[in-house]
């Protein structure tokens, strides 16, 4: 038997704290009046956190969703590196070949950052993040 205090049980809370901050932008997208496509699509190994649709403006949302509980180290956003980035513009090129309906959509890639505070979340929506 485990222990419970090993990291695969602090990787599970994280894993549920990570969803809990897409649920809360998922929710924040909508409101704001745009269209939710799909949550964590993946293409290959690369991935995204949320797809939405401008239909108005005929723009695909690519959203990167970071949460933390603290500034410990630094703004959430500040968490996506060049890596990350590239794996984004990967995933969303894969959503493009794979639903040609969104062909002629424009494209844009958005980070939400969510910062807890008493256990209040601070939503900040960056669009065009890169």
């Amino acid at each position: 038997m485990k222990n419970p205090d090993t990291s695969d049980t602090k990787c599970i809370y994280k894993n549920r704290f990570g969803k809990s901050g897409e649920i809360i932008a998922m929710n924040y997208l909508k409101e704001s009046g745009l269209k939710f496509l799909q949550a964590n699509y993946r293409f290959q190994r690369a991935e995204i956190d949320l797809i939405f649709e401008d239909v108005s403006g005929k723009t695909l949302l690519f959203i990167e969703v970071k949460t933390r509980k603290n500034k410990n180290f630094g703004e959430p956003e500040e968490s996506v590196t060049a890596y990350k980035m590239e794996n984004i513009k990967k995933a969303a090129m894969g959503f493009i070949l794979e639903n040609e309906l969104y062909s002629s959509h424009d494209l844009r890639i958005d980070v939400v950052s969510i910062l807890f505070t008493d256990g209040i979340p601070d939503i900040n929506h960056i669009k065009n993040a890169f």
